[in-house]
């Protein structure tokens, strides 16, 4: 081979080795950013299922005599829209005082099931009967729950491929039914999504040695017939401000009225206060300090 043609040859051999480089090259980036796409942690906008983390909280009951409800839970399903009942068992039966789960307390119940995307409709919550009871100042009682199987009212969204945190309310003043001393528990619970409910917190100034509670309203809902029957039952929640200081939490963004309540020794009113349009805010920590 002349000189000539050996250097023509290794000036082809170069141009063809570049562009053998530059398309292998091409090739490794194209299949790093389809790995990249697939495995990420970001959510994939196919994701057919999410999941859901579950706490509990109440809010405080009005009646002194009641020093724990203790409420045993053993499963929680879960109604998609359009599917079958989805089932949590849980790995042992829980048996909770619910009283230990106020003023903006919770407690975990079940983590990260695995649910279709989208709407659930209803939650329930299968109790079980024979380990739930009701203790009082003169002993412990049964606590008769009229059914085992309770259906929650409202429901929550289940993101695709994300993680959806609610909380069941569990509102022991307005489910425990005092008849003649025999208490019965009708629940009355409404799920919220933690990132859409906010809080009221503050101190109360009222130069009383009676027992003061803080209810709220949604704005304009309540009027003096409710004040006249001591019943309360309409309140979104409520707090014992008796030490001063109250917390309403788990409440959805919106204007809410404050509605404190003095009360005598037999838990009858003796003085109420109203606190007009305070404002919740979604995710958010509201402060209002009352003076009477």
């Amino acid at each position: 081979m002349s000189l000539t043609s050996f250097a023509q040859h290794s000036i082809t051999l170069r141009i063809f080795m570049k562009k053998f480089h530059t398309l292998i090259g091409i090739i490794v980036s194209f299949t790093l950013m389809t790995l990249i796409s697939g495995c990420g942690g970001g959510t994939t906008t196919d994701a057919t299922t999410g999941t859901a983390t579950l706490n509990l909280a109440d809010a405080p009951v009005d009646a002194e005599e009641v020093l724990g409800v203790y409420v045993a839970f053993d499963a929680v399903h879960y109604k998609p829209a359009g599917s079958q009942w989805v089932v949590e068992e849980l790995n042992e039966t829980r048996v909770i005082n619910l009283l230990d789960l106020q003023d903006g307390n919770s407690t975990l119940l079940t983590s990260q099931t695995e649910l279709p995307t989208g709407r659930i409709n209803q939650v329930r919550f299968i109790i079980n009967y024979d380990a739930s009871f009701i203790e009082l100042v003169d002993g412990n009682q049964s606590l008769n729950v009229p059914s085992n199987e309770e259906k929650v009212v409202g429901g929550f969204v289940v993101p695709a491929g994300g993680d959806i945190n609610i909380t069941a309310d569990f509102d022991v003043r307005k489910s425990l039914v005092n008849n003649g001393g025999n208490y019965k528990l009708k629940p009355t619970i409404k799920i919220v999504d933690n990132s859409q409910v906010g809080e009221v917190s503050g101190t109360v100034n009222f130069d009383t040695n009676n027992t003061v509670i803080v209810y709220a309203y949604t704005n304009d809902t309540f009027d003096e017939t409710q004040e006249i029957a001591n019943d309360f039952y309409y309140a979104a929640t409520s707090s014992d401000a008796t030490d001063g200081d109250y917390k309403l939490a788990w409440l959805a963004a919106g204007t809410y009225d404050l509605v404190v309540v003095e009360l005598d020794s037999n838990g009858e009113v003796l003085s109420t206060h109203v606190v007009q349009d305070v404002v919740v805010t979604e995710d958010g920590k509201t402060t209002q300090d009352i003076s009477i």
